[in-house]
C-alpha cells in the first residue's frame, strides 16, 4: 500500500505532455503519495500553463532546478522563512525541464534552489543521467527531507525501489547499482519470447512497457532492434502495439513479406483479439462505433470494437476486445467513451482505480494484452493463428480478482 504523506510543503510537478505517461517517470508516483501536491501538464496543443496563481502571501514559492543562480537548499536556508513551501519541480529530459523553468508564466517568479551534493542515484532508470542521475522521485524526496525535517525518504524510497523494479523489468531488465562517478552499465535483457519463426515471418510476446520502433520514443533498445540483434537478421514491423500494450507483435523477414501484411491489415482481413481489465462489468458493452480522430484536430474516421464480459470482480471487469478497424489507441478509448477505461491507462484512464491496484495487488502496467492473432500467411495463404500468453503480473491480479481469462 502506497503510503500517504501529509506535509506542509506543497509539490507542484510540471511535466511535458510527452513524458506524462511514461513508464519511467517517477513524479507522478510521487504525488500519489503526498495529498498536497498538484500537477500541471504543457507542451499540449491549446492548452497554457500559467504557474502565478501560486504566488500567495501565506507561502514561499521554491522551484527545483539546477540553474547557474540556484542557491544550495539546506535546513538552513528552510528555515529562514517561516512560511510554509511551495516546491515546483520541472520534469521530463533536461531539455524539456530547461524550457519550463524559463518559458512557464510564474517561474520567473520563483526562488531556484538546487540539491546539495550528495551521494549518486541508488538505481537508474532514465537513459539521460546528469547530476548524479537522480530520478525525479530521488529528487523530491531529498529535497522534501530538507524542507520537513522529517524522514520522508524512509517512508517514500521503498515506493521508489518497486517502481524501478517493475519498470526494468517490463523492459526485460535486471535493476543495476550505479559505479560512483560512472554510469550504469547497460543491464542484460531478457531474449524476447518467439511464439512463431519460420522462413517469412516472426511473431513474439511484446512485453508491457517496450516502445517497438526507435521513432516511437527515446529508449536505447526498442523491441525492433532486440529482435534483429536476437536473430542476426534485419526485420520489418508489420504492425505496433503500444508501449504500455503486451501480447501479439508480427514482423516480416523481407520487404516483399511485409508489403503483403501490410495489404492485409488494410483489407482488415487480419483478426485481434485483446483482453482488457477495466472499471466497468457491463455485460451488455458489445460493440462501440464511435469515430475517432488520429490526433486532435483532425478529421474523425470510422472507428469499430467489438467487447465480451468474461468475468468480473465487483465493479471491475475483464473483457475482450476486437478492433474491427485499426485508430490510434482506439480500444482504450473506445472503453473510456463507453466509462470502461482500462487500469493502468494514464492517459484515458481513472487515477484512482490506477492507484488501487497499485496500492493493493502492486499491478504498475497498463492492463491491456494482445492474446491472438490470426492472418493468411503472406507467402503461401494458409491460416495462422498465434496466441500469446499474458505476464506474470497480468496473471497474478486476475487470480487475485477470481477472474478467468480462458484460452
Amino acid at each position: 500500500m502506497l503510503p500517504r504523506l501529509d506535509l506542509r510543503t506543497r509539490l507542484v510537478l510540471v511535466m511535458h505532455a510527452s513524458e506524462y505517461g511514461r513508464p519511467s517517470a517517477s513524479g507522478p508516483l510521487a504525488m500519489e503519495c503526498l495529498p498536497n501536491s498538484e500537477l500541471h501538464v504543457h507542451g499540449r496543443r491549446d492548452e497554457r500553463v500559467d504557474l502565478s496563481p501560486l504566488f500567495q502571501a501565506d507561502r514561499r514559492v521554491l522551484m527545483l532546478f539546477p540553474a547557474d543562480d540556484a542557491r544550495p537548499l539546506d535546513a538552513v536556508m528552510a528555515e529562514g522563512d517561516p512560511r510554509p513551501i511551495t516546491l515546483i519541480v520541472p520534469d521530463g529530459s533536461w531539455a524539456q525541464a530547461r524550457r519550463a523553468a524559463r518559458r512557464l508564466p510564474g517561474t520567473a517568479e520563483a526562488e531556484k534552489v538546487t540539491l546539495p551534493a550528495g551521494p549518486p542515484t541508488e538505481w537508474g532508470i532514465r537513459e539521460e543521467r546528469k547530476e548524479g542521475g537522480l530520478s525525479t522521485f530521488e529528487a523530491i524526496v531529498r529535497a522534501l527531507t530538507l524542507t520537513e525535517g522529517i524522514d520522508v525518504s524512509a517512508a517514500l524510497m521503498p515506493v521508489f525501489r518497486t517502481m524501478v523494479k517493475e519498470t526494468w523489468g517490463m523492459r526485460g531488465k535486471e535493476p543495476t547499482l550505479p559505479v560512483a562517478d560512472a554510469a550504469p552499465p547497460e543491464p542484460p535483457r531478457a531474449p524476447l519470447e518467439v511464439l512463431y519463426i519460420d522462413d517469412d515471418i516472426v511473431l513474439i510476446n511484446k512485453p508491457a512497457g517496450a516502445l517497438v520502433h526507435r521513432g516511437w520514443g527515446n529508449d536505447a533498445l526498442p523491441v525492433l532492434q532486440q529482435l534483429r540483434d536476437q536473430l542476426g537478421q534485419r526485420l520489418h514491423a508489420a504492425h505496433r502495439l503500444d508501449r504500455g500494450t503486451s501480447g501479439v507483435l508480427l514482423f516480416a523477414r523481407s520487404s516483399e513479406m511485409a508489403a503483403r501484411l501490410h495489404d492485409q491489415f488494410a483489407a482488415r482481413t487480419v483478426s485481434k483479439r485483446y483482453l482488457a481489465l477495466c472499471r466497468g462489468n457491463d455485460a451488455s458493452l458489445t460493440r462501440v462505433d464511435h469515430p475517432l480522430a488520429a490526433e486532435d484536430g483532425a478529421e474523425r474516421k470510422p472507428a469499430v470494437t467489438d467487447f465480451r464480459l468474461l468475468g468480473h470482480n465487483g465493479r471491475y471487469g475483464l473483457f475482450e476486445a476486437r478492433p474491427i478497424t485499426g485508430r490510434v489507441h482506439q480500444i482504450r478509448r473506445h472503453l473510456k467513451h463507453a466509462s470502461h477505461p482500462v487500469i493502468g491507462d494514464v492517459s484515458y484512464g481513472k487515477g484512482e482505480h490506477n492507484r488501487h491496484f497499485r496500492e493493493h495487488y502492486g499491478f504498475f502496467r497498463l492492463a491491456l494484452h494482445c492474446c491472438e492473432m490470426g492472418f493468411a500467411h503472406p507467402r503461401t495463404g494458409a491460416p495462422v493463428v498465434v496466441k500469446a500468453p499474458l505476464d506474470e503480473a497480468f496473471t497474478n491480479v486476475l487470480a487475485r480478482l477470481g477472474i478467468d481469462p480462458g484460452e
